[in-house]
């Protein structure tokens, strides 16, 4: 069915059709349209949001493949929606008109993890090329975000009180944390291109990089630059352990070398403005004034605990906020505050397992792998980032959760076919069963 075409009425000279496209292109269109459409976040719901009823539809006949190996994303990722529904319908203390989004927030929650199943089930059945579609896609979504939160951050064109409200670049995102984490993984793939050799339009490449890590910077998010110093770590040490080429051992070093350098470059240039100096130096800290104290982040999330033990249905949504003044900033106290002991016990099982078959995914031999690592590495820093910020309504943690999911389980059912090629059968060795 997904290689049904479409053919334009009979024309006037002849009653000649003409082939327009098929089903699988419309398809791969749609989806770079959706995934492009991610740098436009800042209001809800986002353009984003409306493109994904209408792909996901488009992708039911034949762009879907529901495999068991996915099933423990989808098994969690319901566990988790549900505790929040529970803990929602508690009784609360909140006001009303926050107590009235309570039910709102769960079903975002249910409509990213809906977005992540949909991911997972496309890049099953064509890993190579909904890979190959999420890159490019995402990368030119990056590079729109990225280059308007800088017009924002030196307030081109009066657009500072637009895109940089609290002098950090934001861009069309309601936070600079999101935006700066939302470019990460576009740096991510840039950054693989050049380091397998992938010599095609290096020159836009490098700009569109560079764009991006000017975005990154500038957000002034301590949590994204580690994240992104993290992924290129974890780019350079996964592509180097899974290859056994010492040609492109020697280049993973060269280029990482020449990434530091750059980068090196690039900090130099942007610290000698001195607003950009005077802000990197304020937010350049371990910890800031809100992170400590008896009333800090961290201590609030301390404070929370012995909370949280005895409520099993936690503090529903918003309720962490009413207690002690501001969101958890931990994805994992967030999750058992707003969705309870089930919840929260779900999404750290399905951060387990994630990581679990992430590795499982970059280890295999597959055609796909480098796509495979390249969408690993930035989830697992987001992973990792949920202790410091609330992660559970990012988008791009959702597409990088699917698609992940995915890519491993296609590596599965790749290894299943490579395994049955050839079954030896008992007896005479020359007796071989080929299945196809």
């Amino acid at each position: 069915m997904s290689r049904m075409t479409y053919t334009a009425p009979p024309a006037a000279n002849g009653g000649a059709t003409a082939h327009i496209l098929s089903l699988e292109q419309v398809q791969h269109a749609v989806l770079w349209v959706f995934v492009a459409s991610g740098w436009f976040v800042v209001m809800e719901p986002a353009p984003y949001e409306m493109l994904f009823v209408l792909v996901f539809m488009i992708f039911l006949p034949g762009g879907l493949l529901a495999s068991i190996f996915i099933a423990p994303m989808l098994v969690f990722l319901i566990l988790y929606n549900i505790g929040g529904f529970l803990s929602s319908a508690q009784p609360t203390s909140l006001p009303p008109h926050v107590a009235s989004r309570a039910n709102l927030f769960v079903f975002i929650s249910s409509y990213m993890a809906a977005t992540s199943l949909f991911f997972a089930m496309a890049a099953t059945l064509r890993p190579e090329k909904i890979a190959a579609i999420v890159r490019n896609a995402w990368v030119v979504a990056a590079v729109i975000a990225a280059t308007l939160g800088i017009i924002g951050y030196f307030d081109i064109a009066g657009m500072g009180a637009k895109w940089a409200p609290i002098q950090r670049a934001q861009g069309t995102f309601k936070d600079p944390n999101v935006l700066s984490t939302f470019l990460v993984a576009p740096a991510v793939f840039l950054a693989q291109d050049f380091m397998l050799g992938n010599t095609r339009r290096v020159l836009l490449r490098g700009m569109a990089l560079l764009i991006i890590l000017g975005g990154i910077f500038l957000a002034f998010s301590r949590g994204a630059w580690a994240v992104t110093l993290g992924s290129f770590i974890l780019l350079a040490l996964f592509t180097y352990i899974t290859t056994r080429q010492p040609a492109l051992r020697r280049r993973i070093v060269m280029m990482a070398a020449l990434m530091v350098a750059a980068g090196a470059v690039l900090l130099v240039i942007l610290l000698s403005i001195p607003a950009v100096r005077e802000m990197f130096l304020m937010r350049f800290t371990l910890l800031q004034a809100y992170d400590a104290g008896e009333t800090g982040r961290f201590a609030n999330q301390l404070r929370s605990i012995p909370l949280l033990l005895t409520r099993p249905l936690g503090f529903g949504p918003f309720g962490f906020a009413n207690i002690f003044g501001e969101d958890p900033h931990n994805v994992y106290i967030n999750a058992f505050a707003s969705y309870g002991w089930l919840g929260g016990i779900s999404y750290l099982l399905l951060t387990l397992s994630t990581i679990a078959v992430g590795l499982r995914a970059i280890l295999t031999p597959t055609p796909w792998r480098r796509h495979a690592i390249a969408f690993f590495a930035p989830l697992l820093m987001l992973i990792l980032q949920g202790l410091q910020i609330d992660t559970d309504h990012w988008r791009h943690f959702y597409l990088l959760l699917g698609m992940v999911w995915g890519l491993y389980a296609a590596s599965e059912l790749w290894l299943q076919r490579q395994r049955a090629r050839i079954i030896p059968t008992t007896g005479n060795a020359d007796h071989v069963r080929h299945v196809h």
